[in-house]
């Protein structure tokens, strides 16, 4: 407990001015100093040479010998004391703490380090360069400077046996069905474990209070989704190496655009309020036009437009046909 009180308060120090009335900059690197000496050190397995550690990680299953197979293996030695003969330091002890708590690879009881940032940094260029010898040597060298940096999935995965995928960001839409409504939680579910974060297009769902199978005010709106959504990605983390991400969008006409917002209100309900589950709306050009003329602001029933059109709401250009929509008795509409 005293050791990591040492570097946590080294570092809290920065918040603390000197006699000078200066900022102490050099507590922060006390701290990184602290921190390697008392917790990564003793915590990092010890290997004779690089080649005893490939080899050992490669048979363990830490490692995923089908990106080093790409690469003459005296190369790959090459490549890992070039790494290490860099230089390398940590600018913060920030930096270095989530590195070694998120990044880095460790036995699978979680408790030892397999690897330094030189050891991430080079699976990462030997993954991302494909068998490309100069390629791998030039991102080596980028990542090492901080010129570069992949997004978190890439870093994170690259080279291990055990991974996710290697992608940030899934985009998908959700129709107007229970079977899409199903997909798209188990989707949620599957791709956030492997590590991406997930965005959905909810305006194709009916409103709340919309017909279902014609018998009027049925149908629960968007709310109950996200709710669904929100603990799917709660649920489903990365091997615990970071939280699920999610984000829902929905269209400014939909019926249900107030609700949807309220639902980050600090004193909402609990049964609708939306915690973690990040917010989009997508807003077209005849929202703007509407609201710099002062002029009322109509809402659309997708579950009306989907039957009248023929299309999803989502895939109706609003702001080319909203005089239609508008003039339209055959779809019910709110205007604010």
């Amino acid at each position: 407990m005293q050791e990591t009180m040492d570097y946590h308060a080294l570092n809290a120090m920065l918040n603390l001015y000197d006699k000078a009335g200066h900022i102490q900059f050099d507590k922060d690197q006390q701290a990184i100093d602290a921190f390697f000496a008392a917790h990564v050190r003793p915590h990092s397995v010890k290997f004779a040479s690089q080649h005893e550690r490939l080899e050992t990680l490669v048979r363990e299953g830490y490692y995923d010998d089908a990106v080093l197979a790409r690469y003459d293996r005296a190369f790959v030695f090459r490549l890992f004391e070039h790494a290490h003969a860099s230089g390398f330091r940590f600018q913060t002890f920030l930096g270095a703490w989530k590195f070694y708590t998120s990044y880095t690879l460790k036995t699978f009881d979680g408790k030892r380090y397999l690897e330094h940032f030189e050891d991430r940094v080079t699976m990462v260029a030997l993954t991302l360069a494909q068998g490309d010898e100069t390629l791998a040597t030039q991102l080596t060298d980028e990542m090492l400077s901080g010129r570069f940096q992949p997004a978190t999935p890439t870093f994170l995965n690259c080279g291990k046996q055990q991974r996710g995928e290697l992608v940030s960001c899934f985009l998908l839409r959700i129709e107007d069905n229970m079977e899409s409504i199903g997909r798209a939680v188990n989707s949620a579910l599957q791709l956030s474990k492997r590590g991406g974060g997930v965005a959905f297009l909810l305006s194709n769902l009916r409103e709340a209070g919309a017909p279902i199978k014609r018998i009027e005010n049925q149908s629960s709106g968007v709310i109950p989704v996200m709710k669904m959504l929100e603990d799917a990605f709660s649920y489903a983390n990365q091997l615990g190496a970071r939280q699920g991400a999610g984000a829902v969008y929905l269209h400014a006409h939909h019926p249900d655009i107030l609700r949807f917002l309220d639902t980050k209100r600090e004193n909402a309900d609990e049964k609708i309020r939306i915690k973690t589950l990040s917010l989009g709306v997508v807003i077209p050009d005849i929202t703007f036009r509407l609201a710099k003329e002062n002029a009322q602001m109509a809402l659309f029933s997708p579950y009306d437009v989907q039957r009248r059109y023929g299309k999803p709401f989502g895939d109706i250009a609003i702001s080319e046909r909203y005089d239609e929509l508008i003039a339209d008795p055959h779809v019910r509409k709110n205007l604010y």
